[in-house]
């Protein structure tokens, strides 16, 4: 089964355009999407506009191109997670519609019998929407914050509450006890987790001056399980950095594909990756990076 895999795409129709040629060139089966599917920020650049901007990119756009991929191409079921900038992601799924699955914190089992778990959720940034963000573990450090940052009132309203992001933060469930609430796969080794932050310390999560910032709970999920495959996003610049893609934490391959939008480049092209589940290291390929030695799939550590 053919799976394309993609990310931080941040509204961009361009990119999605792309996706939607390489969805045909491929001839993929599943897509999995990893995250900051709308826009960030609204024409008016005024947070309190955010959430209906998001909402006008669903309906006038989002929606239809989802459908369209599942009514023309040989993709019949295409799954989501949010990311931190995607505070009118329930929007999405107003009313339901084949193939399009929503997997916050959620897992399917397809029909080759791999399961898919999907967790959207990143360590706490510099940004102000703080809807999907949540402390890693209570002695991670985080940066310093802007204050108000906001949240999204409701899921059925559109205006954002103004909050003190450290004492908000501080209120909720960590990453780490998330985690411990995920679904459990029925078998590790079959097992595909999608979650937007990639995990800490590892050539997939890489910001400027070489400093991490991923998820130290996602690593552990990762050392203590040994999933298949994790796929991720968030730090659209780390390939850039690492010079990678693809990282291994013991048996378990993980994959950051990076975007495009935001790194600087005077140009921009969709980055994604495509395999063959039961094929994965021979098959993988990046639409940007080619294999070259950095690119090499490391082996079992």
């Amino acid at each position: 089964m053919k799976v394309l895999y993609t990310s931080d795409l941040h509204g961009e129709i361009r990119l999605y355009q792309e996706l939607l040629a390489l969805t045909i060139s491929s001839s993929a089966d599943i897509i999995a999407l990893g995250g900051d599917l709308l826009p960030s920020f609204p024409p008016s650049k005024r947070y309190e506009d955010m959430v209906p901007n998001q909402k006008t990119f669903i309906d006038q756009f989002l929606s239809l191109f989802l459908k369209r991929i599942i009514d023309t191409t040989t993709v019949k079921q295409v799954f989501l997670i949010s990311g931190n900038w995607d505070l009118g992601y329930p929007y999405l799924f107003k009313e339901p519609v084949e193939g399009i699955i929503d997997l916050n914190q959620e897992s399917y089992r397809i029909k080759n019998g791999y399961e898919l778990i999907g967790y959207p959720f990143v360590p706490p940034t510099p940004f102000r929407p703080k809807d999907y963000e949540k402390m890693d573990d209570p002695e991670s450090a985080w940066p310093p914050q802007k204050n108000p940052s906001y949240i999204r009132t409701s899921d059925q309203m559109d205006q954002l509450t103004p909050i003190d992001p450290y004492l908000f933060l501080r209120q909720r469930e960590t990453i780490r006890e998330d985690l411990d609430r995920l679904p459990k796969p029925l078998h590790q080794k079959r097992a595909i987790y999608i979650m937007h932050s990639p995990p800490f310390g590892t050539r997939l999560d890489l910001i400027q001056r070489g400093k991490s910032a991923g998820s130290r709970s996602i690593k552990a999920l990762i050392e203590e399980h040994q999933p298949f495959l994790t796929l991720h996003g968030h730090i659209h610049e780390s390939p850039d950095l690492s010079g990678t893609y693809i990282d291994r934490i013991g048996e378990t391959l993980s994959i950051n594909p990076g975007q495009s939008v935001w790194t600087g480049r005077k140009f921009s092209k969709l980055y994604a990756v495509t395999f063959e589940m039961e094929n994965l290291e021979e098959t993988l390929r990046h639409t940007f990076y080619h294999s070259n030695s950095n690119n090499q799939i490391p082996n079992p550590k």
